[in-house]
């Protein structure tokens, strides 16, 4: 009878230890072999064994707080696939909310110093090529909001409130100490966990620079033991103590001079510990997740049957399933209404305020998304650091932003390197101003053999409920045009014709979608054209026709390629239409009694260009090229003046530096193709095929003047092949091509850098 009752008094113990089991979940840094960490999670749930509590550093802080947010295993891993974790991951752009209103023109810059004015200690140094981190913070900065601020509004910024209670770690490197985040931001806490140094940018908090956890703690046992005093826990360790660092292994050799030792063990009567070997995954090889979460499940699995005689406690996947509906239930929705800026002063607190026209409206999460990406396109804008925290009295985020916003003088050089004569040196003088509105004053100059021009311009944008700017330019260029183009080109003899331009405009324009802009403007400029009548070197004399002109310019433009020399993504949509009236003077300097001061007109042009590339294969690109140009502009006092004048296609670098009657009409279609074979990144063996159907072209008649051939008589192309280098700084082209007509049809050569000039002014 005594043993039977106390037979019944230990499974009403054990009954009761069963019930109250509490589970923890210790996951380990280690970059992407962290994925693994989902496939843990994942066998775990499918055998209904629950997890109470978690706590993680670096990747297992990432996929510990997803979790701890009511993401299943597989929402967790469709987030890691996904093309957001892929951007804010590598530091790309979302390129439906890049900003390219905001976009200045392109200059040919290689390096920049800058300083503030009102600091002249503040100089500063700074390679384009040469980042403070590797991967741009911009992306991830908007990311962390989206994702996280939701449950932590939920959890009123107490960890132990989400879903599963959750700690994450990070290093503290002037204290030499880890940090442990219980509290606040669970956004901030996980992205000071995973900043792996020079690869991500550190984050303040609290007056500390933190850096990722796995630095002084990369596998956080210890803090699980202490916080939550789990009945059992269960370790996933996917990194090990660095190896002795390989010579051309950068990312070993920092992980060695940075990170303590680790204890990757869990004491056996305390637990189960896993751990992974995954020699084949490196850091940053997020590409593998499916890969990667099977790895985690079946190791796993292969030591399911000691984890489930050690932990009794079930929960099913259909309770689970509840519990994760009823908490995203609970969770508010991302809306804002109040915006709060520190960081910058009272004016610029001001703009930034307006670019989400603060104290209007309500507005939601993809406004917010526009608006942050629309303020950190401003260049006088050097960080954003968004946090949406909940007010419950309104229901609502308030948005909390620190901006950092300097008045900036920079100094750049750059320009561009060639075989031939497209030579140049880049200078150029930048003023950034930010008050209530964002102003940009400059000074280009740029330097050659072939071309020479000074820009000076100022642009000014007001984040009004409408967004416009006003733009002042005034440029001052010659283009030389030499007999061919000589590979190595050291030949002495003059241009056998020059262009000078001289011309002012201003305009002012607004955004149409995040990717385009209409503007409107008018503009004077004085255009002298100096040249052979027969453009042949062996005749002396220059003739010369002068232009004085007026314009009214309407243009509109949709711009997403990603490099403006030698693209492979993106498009560009541009329309632009003028009204153009003046007057030409001519004067023969062979035959000095030759003028002719009569010649006045106006006329229509209009000119409509697409340039797209589509993505065909893993490897292939494809672009397809489409361009219709129209003036009605009468014919000039002779023939060479004529063809200078007419609208000209080239839509190829070596096009831009030669100059090809054959390609010049005052109507005309063009298409192209352009197969580029992406090799890698930063190489490609492009491929590009024009042809060039003029509606009339001209021929020089007996009297010098301009005939005009019948329609369709003729059609041009051209054909050129590339082989890229991008040094992300400049990109390097070795190319040959071969033009149907022209005094030099085959061409072959090497540009360095930039080969950038500055618009014409009937462009």
């Amino acid at each position: 009878m005594m043993k039977k009752y106390q037979l019944l008094v230990i499974c009403i113990l054990l009954s009761g230890w069963v019930s109250a089991q509490k589970i923890g979940l210790v996951l380990s840094g280690g970059g992407a072999r962290g994925i693994a960490h989902i496939g843990v999670i994942k066998a775990l749930e499918d055998n209904n064994i629950p997890v109470d509590y978690v706590t993680g550093t670096s990747m297992g802080a990432i996929v510990g707080s997803l979790y701890a947010m009511g993401y299943s295993p597989d929402d967790i891993a469709a987030v890691l696939k996904s093309e957001d974790f892929k951007r804010w991951s590598t530091g790309e752009l979302d390129p439906e909310y890049v900003y390219y209103y905001r976009n200045a023109d392109p200059k040919p810059i290689i390096a920049e110093l800058s300083f503030n004015p009102k600091q002249l200690d503040s100089i500063n140094f700074r390679p384009t090529f040469l980042p403070t981190n590797i991967v741009s913070p911009r992306q991830m900065n908007y990311a962390f909001v989206e994702l996280f601020s939701r449950a932590n509004a939920l959890a009123k910024g107490n960890f132990d409130n989400l879903f599963v209670p959750f700690r994450c770690i990070a290093s503290d490197i002037y204290r030499k100490e880890a940090v442990v985040f219980r509290s606040g931001s669970l956004g901030d806490a996980v992205r000071a966990s995973m900043t792996f140094p020079f690869m991500y940018k550190p984050i303040m908090i609290n007056n500390q620079l933190l850096f990722d956890g796995g630095i002084f703690n990369n596998f956080p046992v210890d803090v699980m033991r202490s916080d939550f005093k789990p009945d059992f826990m269960l370790g996933s360790a996917v990194s090990n103590n660095p190896p002795k660092p390989d010579e051309n292994d950068i990312v070993r050799q920092i992980e060695n001079m940075i990170m303590s030792k680790s204890d990757y063990s869990i004491p056996e009567v305390e637990g189960v510990m896993l751990n992974f070997k995954l020699e084949n995954v490196n850091t940053f090889d997020f590409s593998k997740v499916d890969q990667l979460v099977k790895l985690g499940y079946d190791e796993v699995m292969k030591r399911m049957p000691e984890i489930m005689q050690r932990v009794q406690r079930r929960v099913s996947k259909e309770e689970m399933v509840l519990r994760r509906a009823h908490f995203k239930n609970q969770l508010p929705a991302l809306k804002f209404k109040k915006v709060y800026v520190v960081g910058v002063d009272s004016l610029q607190k001001q703009y930034v305020e307006n670019i989400f026209h603060a104290g209007n409206k309500e507005f939601d999460a993809k406004e917010f998304k526009e608006g942050y990406f629309k303020l950190i396109a401003d260049d006088k804008i050097s960080e954003v650091m968004p946090r949406a925290i909940y007010n419950d009295s309104t229901g609502n985020f308030d948005l909390r932003l620190r901006v950092r916003a300097e008045n900036q003088l920079k100094v750049a050089l750059g320009g561009n390197i060639s075989s031939s004569t497209s030579n140049e040196a880049y200078f150029g003088l930048t003023y950034q101003n930010l008050k209530e509105y964002s102003q940009t004053a400059y000074l280009d100059a740029q330097f050659g053999r072939a071309y020479n021009g000074l820009s000076i311009g100022s642009r000014i944008d007001l984040p009004t409920a409408k967004d416009w700017y006003m733009k002042l330019v005034f440029n001052i260029h010659r283009f030389d045009y030499y007999e061919g183009d000589r590979v190595f080109y050291n030949d002495d003899r003059t241009s056998y014709f020059n262009q000078s331009e001289l011309f002012s405009k201003f305009s002012f324009g607004f955004p149409l979608t995040m990717k385009g802009r209409m503007e409107f403007g008018i503009g004077f400029g004085r255009l002298t054209d100096k040249y052979r009548q027969n453009l042949s070197s062996g005749t002396s004399g220059m003739n010369q026709s002068v232009y004085n002109l007026g314009s009214v310019f309407g243009r509109v433009e949709s711009y997403t390629l990603n490099n403006v020399v030698y693209p492979t993504k993106g498009h560009n949509y541009m329309a632009s239409l003028q009204f153009v009236g003046g007057d030409e003077h001519f004067k023969s300097n062979v035959s000095p009694e030759i003028h002719n001061d009569e010649n006045t007109s106006m006329w229509l042009q209009f000119k409509l260009k697409s340039d797209k590339y589509y993505s065909v294969a893993r490897h292939l690109t494809l672009g397809a090229f489409a361009e219709v140009s129209y003036t009605g502009r009468a014919h000039s006092n002779n023939y060479t003046a004529t063809i200078i004048q007419s609208p000209a296609f080239r839509p190829t670098p070596h096009s831009k530096v030669v100059f090809n009657p054959a390609f010049s009409a005052h109507q005309y279609v063009a298409l192209g193709v352009k197969p580029v074979y992406v090799i890698t990144d930063q190489l490609h063996f492009r491929n590009e095929i024009y042809w060039f159907v003029p509606y009339r072209s001209f021929y020089k008649q007996a009297d010098n003047s301009a005939g005009l051939t019948t329609p369709y008589f003729s059609t041009e192309y051209m054909v050129e092949s590339t082989l890229v280098f991008d040094f992300k700084v400049a990109s390097a082209g070795v190319f040959v091509n071969h033009y149907s007509d022209g005094v030099s049809r085959w061409n072959f050569g090497l540009n360095i850098g930039f080969l950038l000039f500055n618009n014409k002014y009937l462009d």
